[in-house]
């Protein structure tokens, strides 16, 4: 029995890689990376070691530069450790470079070393792949990618680059060679912004104090889908909102910069780690955001979603996972790059669509859309998980509530405009369900085709089974809007799937259970790189060889 079980997961294993091929049909174009001059706050974390005078100095470190001033901190054996010797100067006064040492001699004894090979301050442009001085002899292997830059006594090397948040690639391997010295620099992990400010928008502090929360009270189930079915009154996120729910969190309820903002004892890590439940739910998911007349027209005239509706889905999902795994930083990143994106979508609807007037004003960073699309994906977790994996009790639906909260506060929602807990969320999915709001037209049915269009051979059986999944899944009157079948013949089909689904969940690895992005944020609290399948399924599905690290 115990040779049957690991042959077959390594059949299965075989099969899912195999099937992974199919990915590669959404592989985006190679873009130029930005250049790295343009980092105005930034850091970057891994190893060091150096061979210098005839002794030998390891240890991990992170450098950090807010504007011109640096830091480079020592931090001994503990990958995320606090530092024990900091290495602080400017970058315009390199020769002001001043040692604080915390936690002991022998981390005071690698800065030294460290300091009596070079300025820290010189790292601050070599760890970007950037020359010094004007004097350096440079060899590029690429737009904005060295390959080797020659000064101040070190022929610098390097191998591999990581592509980070904001379209910057750094180096990940750093070697440094000189006379009867030499270094090696392995970079686990970079933020590349947001590191003191969460907004970055253009606004000054007083016109972010003068932004009011809207008070709460009433009933907010009715303001958001009145009783008589008609469209609610639309309430407009600006960019001060905006700023004041991000300080809010910033401020008031910020959990540890590595962590982010849920973490592994969290919910939302329990609940969207878990692969099947994600992998099953994201078809209904989707097409329940699109019956919203108003995100429709945002997705239909503003996006290129008509001739890559796959390519949507991972750029939905790839801000979705950033938010919910990343460090702050990339959680501000996202949220900020969103809301960017959402600020150019606006128009007016080009026929009347159920509750919404023909001619009506509609825009992506609107209160009451929003919410629909967040309530699509944090319901449609909470059903998917019961559905595949176990029920939950009440109290661990209000806790997973509360913690979607603090995700609809990063997109500008005020609180006060949430239903209140699980149960009120839950009257508020219904009620919008019934509520001429969801309306599919003709756009939503051509951006349902497309979704489920295979775009290469290796998607067909999974765009299929997608369609059936979602169909099964899906409250009736929805699917029957969007004319999905689901009929004795899917029914079986969809049977034979979640039975497969439980066998596969039963037969893979435990490591496997949880989706890739899970493991890659566990890496990251651990100081490493991701690596292995999980990493293979990253850059699969997302182009990218790394999404929260």
């Amino acid at each position: 029995m115990n040779v049957l079980s690991r042959n077959a997961r390594v059949l299965l294993a075989g099969v899912m890689l195999l099937a992974l091929q199919g990915c590669s049909s959404l592989k985006e174009s190679d873009y130029v990376p930005k250049s790295p001059e343009t980092l105005s706050e930034w850091m970057v974390e891994g190893a060091l070691e150096l061979r210098a005078d005839g002794i030998k100095s390891k240890s991990h470190f992170y450098f950090k530069q807010i504007d011109e001033n640096y830091e480079l901190a020592i931090l001994g054996d503990n990958p995320v450790g606090k530092p024990k010797a900091v290495i602080l100067g400017n970058i315009y006064e390199p020769e002001n470079e001043s040692l604080d040492v915390i936690g002991g001699y022998e981390a005071e004894k690698v800065a030294q070393h460290l300091m009596s090979v070079m300025k820290a301050g010189s790292l601050s442009y070599w760890i970007r792949g950037l020359p010094a001085t004007a004097d350096a002899k440079i060899t590029q292997q690429g737009t904005n990618l060295a390959k080797k830059i020659e000064e101040e006594g070190w022929k610098i090397y390097f191998h591999d680059f990581m592509s980070v948040t904001g379209n910057y690639k750094l180096p990940a391997d750093i070697k440094f060679n000189g006379e009867n010295k030499n270094l090696r620099l392995d970079i686990v992990r970079a933020e590349t912004g947001y590191l003191t400010n969460p907004c970055g928008q253009n606004l000054t502090d007083e016109e972010i104090a003068a932004s009011v929360e809207p008070s709460g009270g009433g009933d907010v189930v009715r303001t958001l889908v009145p009783r008589d079915g008609s469209a609610p009154l639309p309430r407009w996120i600006d960019e001060a909102d905006f700023c004041r729910q991000l300080r809010k969190i910033h401020d008031n309820q910020l959990p540890d910069s590595r962590v982010g903002l849920y973490g592994p004892d969290s919910m939302m890590w329990r609940l969207s780690g878990m692969a099947l439940p994600g992998s099953f739910g994201a078809g209904r998911a989707l097409l329940l955001q699109v019956a919203h007349p108003w995100v429709t027209a945002g997705i239909d005239e503003h996006s290129v979603v008509r001739n890559d509706p796959l390519g949507r889905a991972r750029r939905t999902f790839y801000h979705i996972l950033s938010v919910t795994y990343g460090s702050m930083p990339q959680v501000m990143a996202s949220a900020n790059q969103v809301r960017d994106i959402h600020e150019e979508i606006e128009g007016n609807l080009p026929e009347e669509s159920g509750a919404f007037a023909r001619g009506s004003e509609y825009r992506a960073n609107e209160v009451n859309a929003m919410i629909w699309v967040h309530a699509t994906l944090w319901e449609t977790i909470v059903h998917m998980y019961e559905e595949m994996e176990e029920p939950l009790t009440q109290q661990e639906k209000d806790r997973f509530y509360e913690e979607t909260k603090l995700f609809a506060m990063l997109f500008g929602i005020p609180e006060s405009a949430l239903p209140a807990d699980w149960n009120e969320f839950m009257e508020y999915n219904r009620a919008m369900w019934a509520s001429p709001q969801l309306t599919v037209t003709p756009a939503a049915m051509r951006l349902k085709n497309d979704l489920f269009k295979a775009q290469s051979i290796w998607m067909v059986v999974p765009m299929w089974g997608q369609e059936i999944i979602t169909s099964a899944e899906l409250p009736p009157r929805i699917r029957d809007q969007y004319e999905m079948k689901y009929g004795w013949w899917q029914k079986m089909n969809y049977g034979w799937m979640r039975a497969g689904a439980w066998t596969l969940g039963a037969l893979l690895p435990k490591n496997m259970e949880r989706q890739a992005v899970y493991h890659e944020a566990m890496a990251r609290l651990e100081g490493e790189r991701l690596g292995g399948i999980n990493q293979f399924f990253i850059e699969a599905f997302f182009d990218k060889e790394r999404l929260v690290n």
